[in-house]
């Protein structure tokens, strides 16, 4: 996952993998331009289908879904094979469970004792845990994001120190540092339900900096693009974040957009425009990615896939897949340039074209994610060298674009799991090449895919400045 020369790719309103209306909303250019469309607008919301759930599980509750209160584990839980934590059984995520002490009280408490406090110990009790002072230095240290390109330092030294000042920021960091901590320590599961609190708390605080519309000023709009990119880096590391992932990445490049149409430039990352994405290509080996045997086979695979397009975006993202895995086949440089329009296809659709787009019901659109999860996969050698170039080494783990492929699969109707077939095997060789390697994969990984389906040798995320806007997501309930 490496997206930057797309910086102005996008991120917009969240959503869920199988819940796909019930997600944060984001901006819309035209919204924030216009004087008279000058304020954000939602649709009314719609009378919920179920009654709301009370005594609900913590992940069902922060991700505003129907509990079913079952125990040991409720069935959303266990189908998404995460600890389920009732309130009953744990300490709210803000402090010890008790709500925090004012400085009235402090004093109350001083004037009853007898004993005068100084003014520290009469000012309010942070809000924030042990925990997440963790999750942050832990953010810091080994979680941080690394786009857009030639910002790498900035996340450490720049983006934390608004985090105090917006909501949204400090959330979202603590989310992408929960996270990723809860993969790779021991018994780190149990701090997946304060993720997700942490997530939704981010979406809501984010959705709100959002409305605030043409008045957003340049940091404001700054900081809600750092929001937009830990939400993205956090989503990647999530089992069921495919979605959320695009989604974010969709906001991105809006947000990205207002900033350069509005400010022309950002006070706090390096925008780079195409000709400089371009130029970062140019680091990049002039050799091909894959064999051209393989991206023949996936791209006559793809093909049989168009009798069935239902709308425009079907088209725009079947291209720019296309166009991708051709260029694999030719350079480094190629596939680099052309994995960019993959993302421009989700920033720049339509509102309600893109919820249709990644409603969990819209199958031939899953079917064609898992091509782009085989991209995802055949790019590694790729992202590595660019982290390299940048200077960026995080701790690694397994790649998630192994569990998003197995959940589209498994939703996927039979009938259509021929369809995807190839890009299947191809991601379960790859995961069974990472886990006999303890994790890690190899140099010759992708080759090895490569010989085992043929029996031959083979040889960022980008955020690009282009003329654009936002775009708002209109949130379903």
């Amino acid at each position: 996952m490496d997206m930057q020369g797309q910086a102005r790719s996008g991120v917009v309103s969240l959503s869920p993998d199988s819940e796909a209306s019930n997600k944060a909303e984001l901006p819309d250019r035209h919204k924030l331009q216009s004087g008279e469309q000058g304020k954000i607008m939602t649709n009314q919301r719609q009378k919920r289908p179920h009654t709301k759930s009370r005594w609900g599980c913590y992940n069902c509750r922060a991700r505003r879904v129907k509990c079913q209160e079952t125990k040991p584990a409720c069935e959303n839980c266990m189908y998404r094979d995460m600890e389920c934590v009732y309130p009953s059984k744990v300490r709210d995520w803000v402090g010890a469970g008790k709500r925090p002490a004012s400085r009235r009280d402090a004093v109350v408490a001083s004037s009853q004792s007898g004993k005068q406090l100084s003014p520290s110990q009469g000012l309010a009790v942070s809000p924030f845990s042990g925990d997440d002072m963790r999750f942050f230095h832990h953010y810091l240290v080994v979680a941080r994001p690394h786009l857009p390109f030639g910002s790498e330092e900035t996340w450490a030294t720049e983006v934390p120190r608004y985090a105090h000042e917006y909501p949204h920021l400090m959330h979202a960091i603590l989310a992408l540092g929960a996270t990723h901590y809860s993969l790779v320590s021991p018994n780190g599961s149990e701090y997946s339900s304060t993720a997700i609190i942490h997530r939704g708390k981010a979406l809501k605080a984010l959705a709100a900096a959002i409305g605030k519309g043409p008045e957003c000023t340049t940091t404001d709009l700054d900081v809600i693009l750092a929001t937009c990119y830990a939400l993205v880096f956090q989503a990647y590391h999530m089992h069921d974040g495919l979605v959320d992932f695009a989604v974010t990445v969709r906001g991105c490049g809006v947000i990205t957009n207002c900033i350069i149409d509005k400010y022309k430039t950002s006070q706090l990352f390096h925008l780079q425009t195409e000709e400089e994405a371009a130029e970062v290509a140019l680091a990049l080996a002039d050799e091909p990615v894959s064999s051209p045997l393989l991206i023949d086979s996936l791209l006559a695979s793809i093909d049989r896939l168009q009798p069935l397009f239902q709308s425009t975006i079907h088209h725009r993202f079947f291209r720019a897949l296309r166009e991708t895995l051709t260029a694999l086949a030719i350079s480094n440089r190629a596939a680099f340039v052309k994995l960019t329009r993959i993302y421009a296809v989700w920033y720049e659709a339509e509102n309600r074209e893109f919820l249709m787009f990644i409603a969990p019901a819209n199958h031939v659109s899953r079917a064609l994610f898992m091509y782009f999860l085989v991209i995802e996969l055949l790019m590694q050698p790729v992202y590595i060298r660019l982290r390299e170039l940048s200077g960026t080494t995080f701790l690694q783990r397994e790649s998630v674009v192994h569990q998003w492929a197995d959940a589209i699969y498994r939703e996927l109707p039979s009938s259509m799991r021929e369809l995807i077939e190839l890009p299947m095997q191809i991601i379960a060789a790859d995961e069974s090449s990472t886990r006999s390697s303890r994790g890690t994969r190899s140099d010759g990984a992708i080759p090895n895919l490569h010989a085992q389906f043929f029996d031959m040798e083979t040889t960022a995320w980008l955020g690009c400045a282009k003329p654009g806007g936002f775009q708002v997501l209109e949130e379903t309930r």
